[in-house]
């Protein structure tokens, strides 16, 4: 299907969309004048398509210095993504990993865990691309912690650490997740029994009653309560924005499954501890599969996570790694 699609209301430029094209501009007259309606159509504009030379991003370190030449971060459509939000947030990693270098300071790396960025640029320097990469959120293996509600508590501390945050915004932040805190522990400390009056409220909004005394914070687990609820059960003032509560009320009704994703993230995170020297020759360690040792030669993971993340190493490959950097180290 293609729309003709009006320009401005003050003049008769139309765009054709959908007629994607960059053949040249001889072919692009016969294609539109072959088209119903467009028989005598001018063409004001024509399409046009971009190329650009890309490097391989597995020659490139997490902190997005080439791992080629010293000191040279590359960030953008250059390390093999598409050029939108992939490609400014690795500007703004690059920028702060050049800046944090210059002073003598360990890089930010962010983990999978924490940021989409981290399982961009991770998918970059592990995997490398065929195709301009694209941040998918199916990309991500712990999509329940890398909500846009805890976007602060994952990354806010960060930004105030590289300079990014000011102090004014920083200590609000701070208070706002110190009365936060305080309103988790005031849920937990206050209960409610199963009375004809808490029964009544509960029939007339058709809500399964209580079997015995229960928290606050336990009740707020269940799918049909909220605070307006908690507010009339328990007789008691919240005083918190609607994005705090919203934020409280998504850690408890989720609380089971966000604290299973973490625990499957902190087996990772041990994972991440394990370095892989940087002198290390995977030519002379036995038994590695001829297809991992050709990766990981060409990768240079720089910790056994990484290396797990590779395409054609298996975690065979990994145990035997584990016992040779084991026996290296004795």
């Amino acid at each position: 299907q293609l729309f003709l699609e009006p320009e401005s209301k003050y003049y008769d430029d139309i765009y054709v969309q959908g007629f994607s094209t960059s053949m040249p501009h001889d072919v692009q007259e016969k294609m539109v004048h072959s088209l119903p309606g467009l028989e005598n159509a001018k063409i004001l504009e024509y399409a046009y398509a971009i190329e650009y030379d890309a490097i391989y991003p597995t020659q490139v370190k997490p902190s997005l210095e080439t791992k080629v030449i010293n000191n040279l971060f590359t960030a953008g459509q250059i390390n093999g993504t598409s050029g939108y939000e992939e490609a400014a947030c690795q500007g703004l990693i690059a920028g702060i990993n050049a800046s944090l270098k210059l002073d003598g300071k360990e890089p930010l790396v962010l983990r999978r865990d924490e940021a989409y960025i981290g399982v961009l640029i991770d998918d970059l320097i592990t995997k490398g691309v065929r195709d301009p990469y694209r941040m998918l959120t199916s990309r991500a293996e712990f999509r329940l912690l890398l909500r846009h509600d805890n976007s602060e508590q994952r990354l806010l501390e960060y930004g105030y650490q590289v300079g990014l945050i000011s102090n004014d915004r920083y200590n609000k932040y701070c208070e706002k997740e110190n009365n936060k805190n305080k309103l988790i522990e005031k849920l937990k400390e206050i209960y409610i029994t199963p009375t004809a009056i808490v029964n009544d409220y509960f029939e007339k909004k058709q809500i399964s009653l209580l079997t015995g005394k229960v928290s606050a914070y336990d009740l707020l687990k269940r799918s049909e309560i909220d605070f307006n609820d908690i507010k009339v059960l328990f007789n008691i003032d919240i005083d918190l924005d609607e994005t705090s509560q919203e934020q409280i009320l998504i850690s408890i009704k989720y609380e089971g499954y966000i604290a299973k994703e973490y625990k499957t993230a902190k087996k990772f995170q041990v994972m991440e501890t394990k370095k892989i020297p940087v002198d290390i020759d995977y030519n002379i360690i036995p038994n590695i599969a001829s297809e991992a040792r050709d990766k990981l030669n060409k990768v240079r993971p720089e910790t056994i996570s990484q290396a797990s993340r590779i395409s054609g190493v298996n975690p065979s490959d990994i145990s035997i790694l584990l016992v040779y950097l084991e026996s290296r180290k004795n």
